[in-house]
């Protein structure tokens, strides 16, 4: 008897090691909470070449793409981790590496807990180059380990300088997972081939009632006669599976200090139900009573 209940004891202990092992797991972001979704919400194989899809769903799609591939991209590094085992375990702490990732990099992730709070950050080793951490984050659990916020920083321009790529910057994600996916977005002194320092913003909800996707950016517009930039602010709202609303307020470029607001109603795959705009400059297209949503709606998140 005494010998089956050190082996029923050893066995729990064991098993609980695990367990903390998948809670540390739970904390780190990965794709299925930290990236947008809204290429999923407006496409539809199936629904392909049956009318013409929003202009402004297909400009938001692009947007979303590409902060999910810069956002998949920073999150390989954590993904790394998932396959392995610690390499060293505390009561609330873990350690993962070295482990190899790009530009002949190995990598350390260390993480620890306090109340409900997890601290993490990856440490990378170049071959060249001094180590430093290239990316970290903060975690508060909610009533699942997984089903809370927090945020994580990546340095773009610490990565250049072990892979001599042109991107640098700085990127933050702020995010809440207690109801569907809410992220916030910066990324702050971007410059690629050493152009001009820029910033961006996103922010992102998705619940299974509805969407808001809503993002500023600076471009030449085309066909508007100025070589100048406009400032493009764009909100798209929607609930799944039914369809919804995108609207532009555009400023600069050749509308000068004129604001000219372009708006577009589009069904569930994206396909255009009403297009109208402050000007007259577009074709009328559809009637306003099709829209989901009836009214015009600005940035208020950023």
């Amino acid at each position: 008897m005494p010998l089956l209940l050190l082996f029923a004891c050893t066995g729990e202990m064991s098993n609980q090691i695990f367990l903390d092992d998948a809670d540390f797991l739970a904390a780190l972001p990965d794709e299925s909470r930290q990236t947008l979704g809204f290429d999923a919400d407006t496409t539809d194989a199936t629904a392909r070449g049956l009318g013409d899809r929003a202009d402004l769903v297909d400009l938001s799609v692009g947007i979303a793409s590409g902060v999910n591939s810069f956002v998949l991209r920073t999150l390989g590094v954590v993904d790394a981790v998932r396959e392995l085992p610690p390499s060293e375990r505390t009561e609330d702490g873990r350690r993962w590496g070295p482990y190899e990732v790009d530009c002949d990099v190995s990598a350390a992730m260390l993480m620890s807990r306090e109340n409900g709070v997890y601290g993490w950050s990856v440490l990378g080793h170049p071959a060249a180059g001094e180590d430093a951490t290239v990316l970290y984050g903060t975690h508060y659990a909610g009533t699942t380990v997984a089903g809370g916020d927090g945020t994580f920083v990546w340095d773009q321009g610490r990565w250049a300088e072990w892979c001599g790529t042109s991107e640098t910057g700085l990127m933050t994600v702020d995010y809440d997972n207690r109801e569907g996916v809410d992220l916030f977005v910066v990324v702050e002194d971007w410059s690629t081939e050493g152009e001009a320092p820029t910033d961006w913003a996103y922010a992102y909800r998705r619940t299974s009632d509805l969407g808001d996707f809503q993002y500023r950016t600076v471009t030449d517009l085309e066909a508007d006669g100025s070589d100048a930039l406009a400032t493009v602010s764009v909100r798209d709202r929607w609930v799944p599976r039914q369809g919804g609303r995108s609207d532009a307020w555009v400023t600069g470029g050749g509308f000068g200090a004129t604001t000219w607001t372009w708006s577009q109603c589009w069904g569930p795959t994206g396909r255009l139900v009403w297009q109208g705009d402050s000007q007259d400059l577009l074709e009328a297209v559809g009637d306003a009573a099709d829209c989901l949503y009836s009214d015009a709606a600005e940035v208020d998140r950023l």
